[in-house]
């Protein structure tokens, strides 16, 4: 049986592949970890309400962190988009490595059934080829 030529280039795009579906889960998991600061930022700045009957000094206190909240859910949503523009860009590259690696793994098993065939069809021709002679030698015995 005769190699498959490009066995190179399907383990490099295997390798290609693999690679790219490590880069996805990474990121998938960084906008996960994104979107959950995100709920706990918005959260955060829900639950910090202004007090009614306060004086100045508290007044600011809870302006100022109220603020922060705003200005940390504002920080954290930002980095939540940015997650899932990476995670859009891991998935196309992902989904290229993918089709290149099928492309060749589908070359990979014509190649491995057209041996076969060709396999089966040697083999057929060898056991054709018993069956005549044992033919030739019963009819050259009568």
């Amino acid at each position: 049986m005769k190699p498959f030529r490009l066995q190179s280039v399907a383990r490099l795009r295997q390798m290609e592949e693999d690679r790219a579906t490590a880069a996805l889960v990474q990121r998938r998991e960084f906008r996960r970890t994104a979107d959950s600061r995100t709920a706990q930022a918005l959260a955060a700045l829900d639950s910090a309400r202004l007090p009614t009957q306060v004086d100045v000094l508290s007044w600011q206190a809870a302006v100022a962190a109220r603020a922060a909240a705003s200005a940390s859910a504002v920080e954290a949503a930002t980095v939540a988009e940015l997650a899932q523009a990476d995670e859009q860009a891991a998935q196309g590259a992902w989904s290229t490595a993918r089709r290149r690696s099928t492309t060749i793994a589908k070359l990979a098993d014509r190649h491995r059934l057209a041996e076969q065939a060709e396999a089966n069809h040697a083999e057929q021709v060898t056991l054709d080829e018993v069956a005549s002679q044992r033919v030739r030698s019963r009819e050259a015995a009568r």
